[in-house]
């Protein structure tokens, strides 16, 4: 770890401890305590990019300005290895949310959507330059139909018809050509529970790899892939409304649902791939992965219906 260490000689700090944080991640990340010259200590999260997977820092450069005030970033490195340093802000909350009460589930849901409310609303007229718009393409259709199809060549269990459910939901509907309605601004691009965290009672979002411009719906329908309860999936989409319309930002009734429920569609489709992905890698157990993959495609089908009026 020569990089690093010669990185916290320049901003003056000494490396005393570090530790790899294991998981799937794009990259090797370490949670490090460093002192500084005051012999003060601090936590940091240190995280090099694999080669084919630095998009972050590149989108950092083009949006700090949008981006600063809900991260916690350090400082970025656009040199070999490329790499960013954030404060430690220790769990995620995806760790803690199973555990908490319903009040404190919808506590903490409102927090995370009233601060994507801010994000979205302060740049609503953010001119995109250098910045990828977002587009539903046919990708994650095609990846998870790989993934449901590799998933019958191995396991018994498989039900054909999830395969059907996701290609009648893309056709029917012609989710791949959809363009959303409601006005495009800035977005996290992936604020699933394990990029979102509390600390001093704030809200902070990690991982802006998949930062681009487009419609809100966009992260609150990614959003909810951490949620595995309807309930809470129809509080998050009702909610979310009336946190934009606080912020003075407009989106019709019909624009808002449309959006919702086709962005929808292609995020659970992109997740249940992912999820799908991390079975056959070892991170997921049998009974597990058949929980999440009936729970998504029951969604997509839901929403698949209620779309055509079934």
């Amino acid at each position: 770890m020569k990089h690093l260490e010669r990185r916290l000689v320049e901003r003056k700090l000494k490396l005393l401890q570090m530790q790899t944080i294991e998981g799937a991640h794009a990259g090797n990340i370490y949670r490090i305590e460093v002192m500084d010259e005051d012999h003060r200590r601090s936590r940091y999260v240190y995280k090099e990019f694999a080669a084919d997977r630095s998009n972050e820092v590149e989108i950092y450069s083009k949006a700090k300005e949008y981006i600063q005030p809900f991260s916690k970033y350090v400082d970025v490195w656009d040199t070999p290895p490329q790499a960013i340093l954030m404060r430690d802000l220790q769990s995620p909350l995806k760790k803690e949310f199973k555990g908490l009460s319903d009040r404190n589930k919808r506590k903490q849901i409102v927090s995370i959507l009233e601060r994507l409310a801010v994000l979205h609303s302060s740049t609503i007229r953010l001119v995109a330059n250098e910045l990828p718009t977002h587009r539903v393409t046919s990708e994650w259709r095609d990846w998870c139909l790989d993934q449901l199809t590799r998933l019958r060549s191995r396991s018994q269990w498989m039900n054909p018809d999830w395969i059907n459910v996701i290609k009648d939901s893309y056709d029917q509907l012609d989710v791949t050509h959809y363009n959303p309605s409601s006005p495009l601004v800035l977005t996290h691009g992936d604020p699933h529970l394990e990029n979102i965290f509390i600390l001093d009672e704030q809200v902070w979002f990690i991982d802006w790899e998949w930062t681009t411009v487009a419609s809100p719906l966009r992260d609150i329908t990614i959003l909810v892939q951490d949620l595995y309860d309807s309930k809470w999936i129809q509080f998050v989409k009702a909610t979310y409304h009336e946190c934009l319309k606080n912020k003075q930002f407009h989106i019709s009734d019909e624009d808002y649902r449309r959006d919702f429920h086709y962005l929808y569609i292609d995020h659970t489709t992109m997740m249940l791939a992912w999820e799908i992905e991390k079975y056959f890698q070892g991170y997921t157990m049998e009974e597990e992965i058949q929980r999440m993959i009936d729970f998504k495609i029951g969604e997509i089908n839901r929403v698949r219906e209620e779309e055509l009026g079934l």
